[in-house]
């Protein structure tokens, strides 16, 4: 009875060997398949996923920190000045890129995180509910009379790629530039995927959002338009790191190194995200470069609390 009690605890001390935890602010309907396909490739292995906004996943992982008792192995959501904060404490481990073509650039803090596909903050239109209005070239065609009442954007305090857009706009064009547009209708739902689905409904005619959802609403036949502006997209930081205390550091590490891969590239950009891999496919309606501006990282690490309080104040917002 003793023997078969420990060859029980030894199979299930195996499973959990092969489990990994990710925390992601990632939507599921495209981290599901990478994540099949990872499972494919490493028979036995499960990926367990925590998913929501990124600031949501700061918070909680902040306590489990302060708790003593962090779980995930891995950690990928559009903030990087958290990534910077967590690499200042060493409670990220430091991973060697060695995929061909990959930018080192990318790689951040000595590989303690870095990018494995890029995404962008850009003006998203509905043709449908515009009519014959111009479309928008430049951020600041958003203050015109034109878009009245029409504009949307997520909430900084749940999303990472919106709280670049409100740190770069304010660093470089004061909280004016926000007060202008509450004057010209501006309104703020929860997250990307809320705004991209009232986008698409036609609930709005813009919205300041990410790029690659908007890509995948046109696939399904939306009447949907992304538009980079001449001055300039917002590249959104997005990384993947390992936590010091992942469980399974050699998994985690595998599971980085897949990212990586021709084959998850390949799935990257057909998800409407542009691969970091030069020789990956590119997505569907994006031909060259896209002209983009860094997001502000040093200010919003520097300024991220008294920037919340001032766009929350303008909105009426709760962080």
């Amino acid at each position: 009875m003793r023997k078969l009690l420990f060859l029980v605890l030894l199979v299930w001390g195996a499973v959990q060997a092969q489990t990994l935890t990710l925390y992601t602010s990632e939507v599921l309907q495209n981290i599901n398949p990478m994540i099949e396909l990872f499972q494919q490739a490493n028979p036995g292995v499960k990926v367990q996923v925590f998913r929501s906004g990124t600031g949501e996943i700061i918070a909680k992982l902040r306590a489990e920190l302060e708790a003593g008792n962090p779980q995930p192995d891995l950690l990928w959501i559009a903030d990087e000045t958290f990534f910077r904060e967590l690499s200042s404490k060493n409670l990220l481990r430091s991973v060697p890129v060695t995929n061909p073509g990959f930018p080192v650039k990318l790689a951040y803090q000595g590989g303690r995180y870095y990018e494995v596909r890029l995404l962008y903050n850009a003006i998203a239109i509905n043709t449908r509910t515009l009519g014959g209005k111009p479309e928008p070239k430049t951020w600041s065609d958003l203050l015109k009379p034109d878009y009245k009442g029409l504009i949307g954007m997520p909430n900084p305090n749940f999303s990472g790629a919106a709280l670049s857009t409100v740190g770069t706009f304010v660093q470089r064009l004061g909280l004016g530039f926000f007060e202008q547009l509450k004057a010209n209708g501006l309104k703020v739902e929860q997250s990307n995927p809320v705004l991209q689905q009232k986008l698409a409904s036609g609930e709005y005619g813009l919205a300041i959002i990410t790029d690659f959802g908007i890509r995948d609403e046109i696939r399904k036949g939306a009447p949907l338009k992304v538009i980079y502006p001449r001055d300039g997209a917002i590249l959104v930081p997005t990384p993947i790191g390992i936590l010091s205390s992942s469980k399974q550091p050699k998994l985690a590490e595998r599971f980085e190194q897949f990212l990586l891969s021709s084959e998850a590239q390949a799935l990257f950009s057909q998800q409407g995200y542009v691969p970091v891999i030069g020789s990956a496919p590119r997505p569907n309606g994006l031909s060259g470069e896209v002209l983009s501006i860094p997001s502000a990282g040093d200010y919003i690490q520097a300024n991220r609390q008294s920037l919340l309080e001032r766009f929350n104040a303008l909105f009426g917002l709760k962080q």
